[in-house]
């Protein structure tokens, strides 16, 4: 597969005095942002942001610097449909199951190939465990962070969902291969026009029944992140990350 680097700019994703980490745009099948720097600690981990529908992985670029993280590597693709001149990760009007499927196995293999490239080094006779992957993403993106966070057989250690849901529960936690231990955030705006209450609270008592135990939090405001979710969920993963460590 073809692939074309391009140094863009630097973003800076650290605490302040840190080194500002290079941004690198790659050209794949799932074309996608990737922002980190070049060395990372071993235990370091891949947070792949999920757009909503109609906007870009460049959209959610503003979230590496606003989530205040330790040193990761951030991964921001587009969804691979498109209509009416949008990117999408499933038809917004059918919920097809086919295009979520279609979309997760292609995130499947993009997480895998940056968690192949950014793999620590193994020392002799010892193996090095899979870098951790966390995944963030908001309406559509939710969706899927979910649907992929759930099933990726990898090593995920965190899933944020921000005004999303589970449409089909009993396909999506059929055969689930995360950890039931995995910290699962959701949030959710009290005013939300388009994913409202009951479609959250109905997939809390899903992931609940599969033996999960995720946290939700309802904040007052609509169909959108606010600065108060970055707040939350920055304070969210990075307890998750303290705890992996």
């Amino acid at each position: 597969m073809n692939r074309v680097f391009f140094l863009a700019f630097c973003l800076m994703i650290t605490p302040l005095g840190a080194e500002p980490m290079p941004q690198i745009q790659v050209s794949t099948e799932l074309h996608y942002v990737e922002v980190g720097p070049a060395e990372l600690l071993p235990d370091a981990p891949v947070v792949v942001i999920l757009h909503g529908t109609g906007a870009t992985g460049d959209s959610m670029l503003s979230l590496c610097d606003q989530l205040q993280l330790p040193p990761c590597r951030f991964v921001l693709p587009d969804g691979p449909l498109r209509a009416h001149g949008a990117f999408e990760w499933y038809d917004r009007f059918t919920h097809d199951r086919k295009g979520i499927l279609y979309s997760r196995d292609r995130l499947f293999e993009l997480i895998d190939q940056v968690v192949r490239e950014s793999a620590p080094k193994s020392t002799p006779g010892i193996k090095a465990k899979p870098r951790p992957v966390i995944l963030i993403g908001f309406s559509q993106g939710a969706v899927m962070a979910l649907e992929t966070g759930l099933n990726y057989k990898g090593n995920v250690v965190g899933i944020v969902s921000l005004s999303g849901y589970i449409g089909d529960p009993e396909k999506t936690l059929a055969h689930p291969y995360a950890d039931h231990k995995t910290p699962i955030f959701l949030m959710q705006g009290t005013e939300d026009p388009v994913v409202q209450e009951e479609m959250g609270q109905s997939t809390v008592e899903a992931l609940r029944k599969a033996g999960y135990h995720p946290f939700m939090k309802r904040i007052l405001m609509g169909h959108k992140i606010s600065n108060l979710e970055i707040e939350e969920v920055s304070k969210f993963l990075r307890e998750v990350i303290l705890l992996y460590h």
